[in-house]
């Protein structure tokens, strides 16, 4: 799956490893030509660290088979870390953020979603291999000194508050297009905060396992306290 990509990536440093020796270069390629399959994103902090293994192999400091299983045993944990953080939280939050940019810039919005997303992910592609090449082995205990799994929980729940924020915008856009109405500024601030309120609620409460239609029902809730507050204003 990934093995040919792995064996690509790190080939050049390989060449600089192996320089003087052909042979040596060859085996060091062939041994990393095996399944290897880890979020993309992952591999970085993993590939320095190997270089820097394979630097130890060649002084005679490390057995060949430390490879083999310092890379098993990091695809299935940084697989699922990859996953959670980029695809379940920073793509969403980094999406969502380039709608909400669209419906103010325009195509700016494209532009603002790739500046977003690219920070986080070039940061561990470049970083993360440079932090593997300099700690080796103990490239583990600083990804996890991350606390990429928690962090990808407090991202998601941001998310649910930007897009009950974004879903407020577009009503208050199609009110305007539609039926030529402008909202009023406090108008729509006080149902941007609610409804953004409302989908953060509803998602902590399904992290908390709670029953998701007894999650939606909740959400009216804020609702009829929005109506009640609006009838108040008009009555002031």
């Amino acid at each position: 799956m990934q093995g040919l990509g792995f064996a690509a990536a790190i080939t050049p440093a390989l060449q600089d490893i192996y320089k003087k020796d052909n042979d040596q270069l060859c085996t060091a390629i062939s041994r990393h030509m095996v399944f290897y399959n880890a979020h993309p994103y992952m591999a970085s902090p993993i590939l320095g660290a190997v270089i820097k293994m394979e630097e130890d192999i060649r002084e005679g400091e490390r057995d060949v088979k430390d490879i083999s299983s310092f890379k098993e045993s990091l695809i299935g944990p940084y697989g699922a870390i990859g996953d959670t953080f980029f695809w379940g939280s920073i793509r969403p939050l980094s999406s969502i953020i380039g709608v909400l940019s669209a419906l103010f810039w325009g195509i700016w919005g494209a532009v603002i979603f790739l500046i977003v997303y690219n920070i986080f992910h070039l940061w561990m592609r470049w970083f993360g291999l440079q932090k593997g090449y300099k700690l080796g082995e103990g490239i583990v205990e600083y990804i996890q000194s991350l606390a990429l799994p928690q962090w990808a929980s407090r991202i998601r729940l941001v998310s649910a508050g930007l897009l009950g924020g974004a879903a407020a915008v577009v009503v208050f856009k199609g009110i305007d297009i539609v039926l030529g109405q402008t909202v009023q500024a406090y108008q729509a601030f006080l149902t941007t905060i609610l409804i953004a309120g409302a989908v953060v609620l509803c998602a902590l409460l399904i992290k908390n396992r709670v029953s998701i239609s007894l999650a939606v029902y909740l959400l009216f809730l804020p609702a009829f306290i929005f109506l009640i507050i609006m009838d108040i204003l008009k009555r002031v």
